[in-house]
């Protein structure tokens, strides 16, 4: 049976973390931000004791299961730089899996990390793979780029093995102009698509259109995607990037593939 989407878990967390009302740790993040944002001419504007620590909401998030390969994705920086989360996660994980995380890439991460965990999938070594996104709500510096910050702190798990609903190869389309996605995503057919926030005025064409939560840049379609069954259609847009990010479960012959 061919890898794809087991199943999906989402989940908000409304409070901080732990670690952000520790003045220790506060004191020392911001010597840390302030030393390297002093590099590039930033400042740092405030605290982060609204902040959320990903190995914390990951955490929260791990299967009862043995794992193989493990990937976080996220965009906002962890109010616990200096832990190697994904390491982390690892140690915590059943099954110790391989680890590593994606970043820098805005909304495509979790769609390059999708990709990544496929391509070990096809090496036939790895039998379940744990895919996930995160993403918390404060940054206390501009980081002189255009940057969407998220209205709550969330995570999303998404288990990935052999599966009814197999996974297409992510398609994520560079130098997209926003007018042009329409005809890019073409007939998508019988499935759910969840477009991202800024996609959510376009013409689709598709069975069924749900929209994603558009203040939850990073986790918004993948949050929607735990409260689905059957084939499903993922579309998300980074205007800053203008990337074009398209992930499919159960559809494989769609053009998401």
């Amino acid at each position: 049976m061919p890898w794809g989407l087991c199943r999906a878990v989402a989940r908000r967390f409304p409070l901080a973390a732990e670690k952000a009302a520790d003045p220790v740790h506060a004191g020392q993040l911001a010597t840390y931000l302030g030393d390297a944002l002093a590099a590039y001419g930033l400042e740092l504007a405030g605290g982060m004791a609204d902040g959320q620590s990903y190995g914390e909401m990951a955490a929260a998030l791990l299967p009862d299961e043995p794992v193989d390969a493990l990937v976080l994705a996220y965009d906002i920086p962890d109010i616990a730089p200096g832990r190697a989360t994904a390491t982390y996660l690892s140690h915590l994980c059943p099954g110790g899996p391989m680890a590593f995380a994606v970043s820098d890439q805005g909304r495509a991460g979790a769609h390059t990390a999708l990709r990544l965990l496929l391509d070990y999938a096809r090496c036939g070594t790895y039998e379940r793979a744990l895919l996930v996104v995160a993403e918390q709500r404060s940054l206390p510096y501009d980081p002189g780029v255009a940057v969407e910050v998220p209205a709550a702190h969330c995570a999303v798990a998404v288990h990935l093995g052999p599966s009814a609903l197999p996974a297409a190869v992510p398609r994520i389309v560079r130098g997209v102009d926003l007018a042009d996605v329409p005809t890019l995503l073409g007939d998508l057919g019988p499935a759910t698509v969840v477009l991202g926030g800024h996609l959510a005025d376009l013409d689709v064409k598709a069975d069924s259109v749900m929209l994603a939560d558009p203040d939850q840049p990073m986790t918004g379609v993948w949050e929607a995607l735990a409260a689905l069954d059957g084939p499903v259609v993922l579309a998300d847009y980074d205007p800053a990037l203008r990337y074009l990010c398209v992930s499919s479960f159960g559809c494989v012959s769609s053009s998401s593939g």
